[in-house]
């Protein structure tokens, strides 16, 4: 990536990486997994390294492989298995950007070795990246893709990682796909009122019906 890190305008930034995010779009199958996993360790490994003045276009960067790994899922039909897979990695796999609990149930009690402010990143444009595909999602695709921040906004190990999960699934662009695909229950998006958090964690009641 670097490429990237040498990049200085914004036009020639953009192009850059959509170029880089659009080489999942081509990858066979057995390819894409291995390869999303190479991506999200190398960010996270070199997240916190990263000069502030140089960070947007690594944020830049995320957001279109954010979109390109939908699309992907997108083309080959939402295949079950490759969904499973890819939820796996990103929401319970030591790298996995969305990772709460992790690796052995994450031992060193902050979900895996992403950095948080990797972890907000991907929250913030976790939606952003659904939008190139909503229209053609299956409800129970769409409640499926949510899980891993259904996971954070309920069992994020700090406040601010649940506040930002939950602010996810009250974005209003969730609401109206939500109505579109007939509003699924509390129980499909797998978030109940009479959640038990200790430690004193607030409630957290899910989408509204």
């Amino acid at each position: 990536m670097t490429g990237i890190h040498h990049t200085a305008s914004p036009l020639p930034q953009q192009r850059l990486c959509s170029s880089l995010a659009s080489l999942l779009l081509s990858l066979p199958t057995q390819t894409f997994i291995p390869f999303l996993f190479a991506f999200w360790q190398t960010i996270g490994t070199n997240f916190s390294s990263i000069p502030s003045l140089r960070l947007d276009k690594y944020l830049l960067l995320i957001r279109y492989y954010v979109a390109s790994s939908f699309m992907y899922l997108h083309n080959r039909e939402w295949d079950t298995g490759l969904l499973e897979a890819f939820l796996s990695l990103v929401g319970d796999s030591e790298w996995g950007p969305l990772t709460v609990g992790g690796v052995d149930d994450m031992q060193n009690g902050r979900g895996g070795k992403v950095p948080d402010g990797l972890r907000y990143h991907v929250l913030d444009v976790w939606i952003d990246g659904l939008e190139g595909v909503v229209e053609k999602i299956d409800r129970k695709v769409l409640v499926e893709v949510m899980k891993p921040v259904q996971k954070a906004a309920e069992s994020g190990k700090t406040k601010v990682l649940r506040k930002r999960a939950k602010a996810v699934l009250g974005d209003e662009r969730l609401s109206d796909w939500m109505e579109e695909n007939d509003n699924p229950s509390r129980n499909e998006l797998g978030l109940h009122s009479d959640n038990h958090h200790e430690g004193g964690r607030e409630e957290w009641e899910g989408l509204g019906d």
